[in-house]
Order: C-alpha cells, then sequence, then structure tokens
C-alpha cells in the first residue's frame, strides 16, 4: 500500500496539447476553440500558466518531454535514445552491448540512386505488423551480429542488435518529415568506433526493403489501394543506460496509464508500473472513459498516477486541427469522474505541435494544477495558450512544474 502520508495526484500528459493559431478556426487553436469546460473549472479554481517542457528555444520530443514530466533529471537527458526506450516499451529490457534503434514501417521503393520514402509512417497501418516483423526476426548480419525487429503500436517498432563492437553513435536512416519522396538516408558513424555499427544497420534497412517488398500482406494491401509497409527507417539510437528519478528520491510509487509503447517504456526504465489494456491504443479511437476508470483505481495504490494521451499530437502532425479540437471536447468530458477522486489533478505536455505544419515547435505548453476541495472564486477562464500566457501561475521549466506537484503533495521539497 502507498504511504497515506502523500496527497495522491493525477498528472495528465496531453502528448502535443500546445499549438499555434489556424486560420480555419478563426486564428485561435484548437485547445482555445474546443468547448472544455472541466478544464476551465479546473484553471479558474487552481493554477495555470506556461510551462517550458526542455528550455526556451529547444524543440522538445515525445520522450524528452514526457521523461522531464515523469520525472527524469535534467542532467541526466542527455542519456534517454528513443530506441532503447521504444525496446523497453516491447517488453525488450537491452542488455550491456546491446543497442536499440526506433523504427518505422514505412512506404518505400527502388529508385535510381537507391531507396525512396513515399510514406514515412505507411498509412499509418495499424494492422499485420506482427506478422510483417516476423520475416525480420532473429537476422544474422555477419561478424557474430544478430538484429530483431519488435513491433509496437501502429507504423513503430523497435530494432535490436546484439553481438560485439556495437556503438550507438550512428545516424538515423529515417529522413524526417520531409517533402515526399525522399531517399532513405544511409546511416553514417558519428565516430570511427562506430561505423561497424552503421555497416551493419545498412544491411539490415536494404534486408528488410527485399523482404518485405514480397510480403503476402503488403500484395494484398497494394490490391486494395493502401499505403504499403514495404521497408523501415531507423532513428534514435541508443545503448544500454540507467536513469535516476525524482520520484524515487521521494519515497514515491508511480503508475503509467497510456496506450503508447513509448511513454510505457519510459515509464518501465523509471521503474513504475505501466497499466495498459486492449481499449487503449495512442489514436482518437482510445477508450478514454476506460482509461480514466484505470486511473482512478491506480489511485488507490500509487501516490502519483500518470495518464498520457497521444491523440492530439498525432492530430497535429496530420494536420488535422478540427480533429485535434473534436478529441479534446471528447476527452474534456470525460475528465469529470476525476473531480471527485479527491485528488490533485494537473495537466501538462511533452510539447507543442503546430497543426498548420505538422511540427513539434519550441513554443511553451499550457498546463494547470487543481487540488480538492476549493471555493468557488467566480472566476471565469477559457484554458488555452492566449490565457496561460497571463494566468495564476508563473512560467517555468517542467522540472519545475512537477516539484510544484511534489511540495503539494507533501514531499519535503526545499525550493520551488
Amino acid at each position: 500500500m502507498p504511504d497515506s502520508s502523500f496527497r495522491h495526484c493525477v498528472l495528465l500528459i496531453i502528448d502535443g496539447l500546445g499549438d499555434l493559431p489556424v486560420a480555419e478556426l478563426g486564428d485561435m487553436t484548437p485547445l482555445e476553440a474546443a468547448s472544455t469546460p472541466v478544464l476551465d473549472r479546473l484553471a479558474a479554481e487552481g493554477l495555470y500558466g506556461l510551462v517550458d517542457p526542455i528550455v526556451p528555444g529547444e524543440i522538445p520530443n515525445t520522450h524528452s518531454g514526457t521523461g522531464m514530466l515523469m520525472g527524469m533529471l535534467p542532467q541526466q537527458a542527455d542519456r534517454l535514445h528513443r530506441g532503447p526506450v521504444e525496446a523497453s516499451g516491447a517488453g525488450r529490457v537491452l542488455s550491456p552491448g546491446e543497442i536499440a534503434l526506433r523504427v518505422n514501417f514505412a512506404s518505400i521503393e527502388r529508385g535510381a540512386d537507391g531507396l525512396l520514402v513515399t510514406d514515412r509512417r505507411a498509412g499509418r497501418i495499424s494492422e499485420g505488423t506482427r506478422e510483417l516483423a516476423a520475416v525480420l526476426n532473429d537476422i544474422e548480419l555477419g561478424d557474430g551480429v544478430r538484429a530483431s525487429l519488435w513491433p509496437t503500436d501502429q507504423h513503430r517498432a523497435a530494432l535490436v542488435l546484439s553481438g560485439p563492437g556495437l556503438d550507438a553513435h550512428i545516424s538515423n536512416t529515417d529522413p524526417g518529415d520531409s517533402r515526399m519522396p525522399a531517399a532513405v538516408l544511409q546511416c553514417k558513424a558519428l565516430r570511427p568506433e562506430a561505423e561497424f555499427t552503421a555497416n551493419k544497420v545498412n544491411l539490415f534497412v536494404e534486408l528488410a526493403y527485399q523482404r518485405l517488398k514480397r510480403h503476402p500482406l503488403n500484395i494484398a494491401r497494394k490490391k486494395a489501394d493502401k499505403h504499403c509497409a514495404t521497408g523501415i527507417i531507423t532513428r534514435g539510437a541508443g545503448a544500454h543506460f540507467t536513469l535516476d528519478n525524482l520520484l524515487h528520491r521521494f519515497g514515491l510509487t508511480a503508475a503509467v496509464v497510456s496506450g503508447c509503447n513509448t511513454v510505457l517504456g519510459l515509464g518501465r526504465i523509471f521503474g513504475f508500473t505501466a497499466l495498459s489494456d486492449s481499449r487503449f491504443s495512442a489514436t482518437v479511437d482510445t477508450d478514454l472513459d476506460a482509461k480514466i476508470a484505470t486511473v482512478i483505481t491506480a489511485l488507490d495504490d500509487y501516490p502519483m498516477v500518470f495518464l498520457h494521451i497521444k491523440a492530439p499530437d498525432l492530430c497535429s502532425h496530420d494536420r488535422q486541427p478540427l480533429a485535434k479540437r473534436d478529441f479534446l471536447q471528447r476527452l474534456d468530458a470525460a475528465l469529470e469522474p476525476l473531480l471527485n477522486s479527491g485528488v490533485i489533478i494537473a495537466l501538462a505536455a511533452d510539447h507543442t505541435t503546430d497543426s498548420n505544419t505538422g511540427f513539434h515547435t519550441a513554443d511553451p505548453v499550457p498546463a494547470l494544477i487543481w487540488q480538492s476541495p476549493v471555493a468557488a472564486t467566480g472566476e471565469t477562464v477559457s484554458f488555452g495558450e492566449s490565457a496561460c500566457r497571463t494566468g495564476t501561475m508563473q512560467r517555468q521549466f517542467s522540472n519545475a512544474f512537477l516539484l510544484r506537484l511534489l511540495k503539494m503533495m507533501g514531499c519535503k521539497v526545499e525550493a520551488v
């Protein structure tokens, strides 16, 4: 049982919550355009303002922005790499000497000068990826190096390399969200000792294309006029690592509720309990009511429960601001049961994702903290980016935001 001396808290991490004004929403952001009476109430009765996920001017990604909110120490942020996090989410814990890379199944074609990516996410493929990964499991790459692909959610997977002489200081083969088609990049060594590893990754990328392009699932998808997952692209290589965590320093246990493999992987790396369910996903189809019910149950056993919601980020990446607005309205309605749970409710985000461009930005994110019981203030707040610029909570780093929460929970935090 948890230590009863701590007040319990749920921290909502809304992936890509922050946004920029969108013309089709009357120059409002999706959050500002959404009807969010619950969030408006929480802000009016609590504290609200802006939070910088990393530092001003630095563009976060999911694992770094989320990691900071979940207690990663700022001085250890450079240890965190996406590949090992993705592998952890798939249940594959790295051993010393192994490396892992984050992988996308992608639509790839053979061009005159090499492989070309026509869709980085193979149309966000959501079925059949385990069958695709099966033909890329336990591949011998020579010199004692073996490779295995671990599918996670949608187009995402983790590539784990095992064997002697591996070095994670290698570049990405993923061309990023540039104009398509774009060349699959050659994996290159970032230091001389990593050239061996880079060559093995390039070999695996080529083998993956050869095996996936003729896979029966892709043949069927082509006949059905669907995007084919005919290859892979890689990024975020990393080796085995360990991280300290603020929550452990204060003797707190925590649970993570999510349908996103990356965030579940982070939770496991931090030693938190990862709670997922077949009803949870990283898309707009996720069962929000089931997630909230799981959070409320988990609060009986854990002082801190993190609830991660991925869908707003996906809507922004796909440049669908109306869909993001509509999802945020659904999310707001689903939060109501938390109001009677008697716990501290906090909300923040890992980064801002611009629905106009589909890219992450360095802008701060809207955030709030609410605790019951509260007295009605009579103040009216329309929670969103504009309101948070002049909110009741000073702009701060996410590390300071988390420390503020921990102090409210009863932890002996010296300063915030």
